[in-house]
């Protein structure tokens, strides 16, 4: 039900998405979403906004499997997402960024949410622009700056019905982050890659 909500908050909005739609979607008894939700459809929304932050760290992740410095994490990054976005007809963008522009300026609880959301995706680069000898302050730059690209142009894509818009700002930022990388404020030191968590260890629960 939470993977459900999460795909059809995405491609609909909150406002749009009903509790039968959910239950449509995910095929499960309609009593049982009352029972696991008793907070009702802000509830489903919050477990959806964690399961969004999840699937941005997952990205990075997979995206640093394929990278060697911070301009080929950019575009793997880019891969990957253009990818889901082709796939989808153009219709999944940004995990949350459709719920934060119907709900932020109106619900505290759920802005507070999607905050933390951008603060884990933002980390994950921190961490592995770090690990690709990147200083702290500059690394924290470029996440700032990729993220706010790439929402961009998931915009301009979704608009455009095409990859041209999202494809051509990944290029770009790739190359500014490649430049920015080799400035010679920046440590040289070898790629480490951060400890990976063994399979079968869940994340701390998240605090609320």
């Amino acid at each position: 039900m939470v993977e459900a909500a999460f795909e059809l908050f995405r491609k609909r909005g909150y406002h749009a998405t009903a509790f039968s739609d959910v239950v449509r979607e995910s095929g499960a008894p309609r009593g049982s979403i009352y029972f696991h939700f008793p907070g009702g459809k802000q509830q489903l929304a919050l477990e959806a906004i964690a399961l969004a932050g999840d699937e941005i760290e997952e990205m990075v992740e997979a995206a640093a499997e394929r990278a060697t410095d911070p301009g080929s994490l950019v575009r793997a990054l880019g891969d990957i997402v253009a990818k889901r976005l082709e796939e989808s007809g153009y219709q999944s963008g940004c995990s949350i960024a459709t719920m934060v522009l119907e709900l932020a300026p109106y619900d505290e609880e759920l802005s507070a949410e999607f905050d933390a959301v951008f603060a884990r995706w933002r980390a994950a680069l921190v961490a592995q622009f770090e690990q690709m000898g990147v200083a702290p302050e500059r690394a924290a730059v470029l996440a700032e700056l990729v993220m706010s690209a790439i929402e961009g142009a998931l915009v301009l894509s979704r608009a455009a019905r095409g990859p041209e818009p999202f494809r051509s700002t990944v290029d770009a930022l790739s190359a500014i982050v490649d430049h920015e990388a080799a400035s010679p404020t920046v440590a040289s030191q070898p790629r480490r890659r951060p400890a990976r968590r063994p399979r079968g260890v869940e994340r701390a629960p998240r605090s609320r």
